[in-house]
């Protein structure tokens, strides 16, 4: 994971804060830029009331270019306060929309940037976190998006999760993973959720399935080795480790290789998404997820699983949404 540009949306508020004050940690681990972004959500509406009231001020030559101003030097103020290397403070981009996502995503794209760190809460007038605009963001953005609700610090970066459902698509999180866990001396844990069926639509308890663990981590370790076989862009390969369901990833680039012990994680549930959260919220420091899953349409990791993971988790995560290519 190449890390050198950053862009960090935020509406201003001290509740949209996290993001900033975890922009030194990546400063430091990537040596990377961050911009700031803020989108003035005014309405047309605003526009045409003035119109109606005959005020003598035009939208687009008096009041927009203030605005920006202001709300520039506002993103000013707070980069000053959070982001300690001036040379890595970047660029203070202000634009006026309707919809905030649309100017968002439109950024993201122009800008190439290699993350998108954003606030989960917002002011309490927001609209623009833990809602639509935050959630279509993450849908579309080519862009891995992490969100947070707390200060990131690195010594409390000690284990990185992956949910993973046997998909090429959800083994793509796991370079990602990869890199950030080396960064940051963690470990790393793949997790794969059973779901349960026999659950009677009554009430009644859902009937256990037997699962042979063991059977299902060697289909899971099989499956990651040929996908790394598959996409060999990686250059990843797998060893074996020394405990129960314990391997290490290794990587080699330019000569170098470097490496990751990983731990294979298997439970059951009912309801996926419920148990991610569960676990993640437990036992991990950051999570790194695909938005899309087995088929495009799965259970796991796409639709109502991730929005749900995402709404509900405490920890920082990570979402990606990967295009591969053979």
């Amino acid at each position: 994971m190449n890390v050198e540009r950053v862009l960090i949306p935020t509406d201003l508020s001290d509740e949209a804060n996290a993001a900033l004050e975890s922009a030194d940690l990546f400063i430091e681990n990537f040596d990377c830029t961050v911009d700031l972004m803020h989108v003035i959500p005014l309405s047309k509406y605003l526009g045409d009331s003035f119109d109606k009231l005959g005020i003598p001020l035009s939208i687009d030559k008096d009041v927009y270019p203030k605005l920006i101003e202001n709300q520039r030097k506002e993103l000013s103020a707070f980069a000053n306060k959070h982001i300690k290397k001036k040379e890595k403070r970047g660029e203070y981009i202000v634009t006026i929309d309707r919809k905030p996502s649309d100017s968002i995503l439109s950024q993201i794209e122009k800008g190439k940037y290699d993350l998108v760190m954003m606030s989960a809460k917002g002011g309490h007038y927001s609209d623009f976190f833990h809602g639509s605009a935050t959630d279509k963001i993450i849908r579309r953005s080519k862009t891995p998006v992490l969100t947070l609700s707390k200060k990131m610090k690195a010594e409390k970066v000690n284990k990185i999760l992956v949910p993973c459902d046997f998909s090429d698509h959800s083994l793509a999180a796991i370079p990602m993973a990869f890199d950030i866990a080396r960064k940051f001396g963690a470990s790393l844990e793949i997790l794969n959720v059973i779901e349960l069926y026999a659950a009677d639509v009554h009430g009644i308890e859902p009937v256990s399935i037997g699962v042979d663990n063991s059977a299902v981590y060697g289909g899971l370790k099989s499956r990651l080795k040929k996908f790394f076989g598959k996409y060999e862009d990686h250059d990843f390969s797998i060893e074996d480790g020394e405990g129960e369901f314990e391997d290490v990833l290794v990587h080699k680039e330019n000569g170098t290789t470097s490496s990751v012990n990983f731990k294979t994680v298997i439970l059951k549930s009912v309801a996926a998404h419920h148990e991610i959260i569960d676990y993640a919220n437990d036992n991990a420091d950051l999570v790194v997820m695909s938005t899309h899953g087995r088929t495009g349409l799965s259970r796991m990791l796409l639709g109502s699983t991730t929005e749900q993971v995402i709404q509900h988790l405490e920890k920082p995560q990570i979402t990606i949404k990967p295009e591969l290519k053979k």
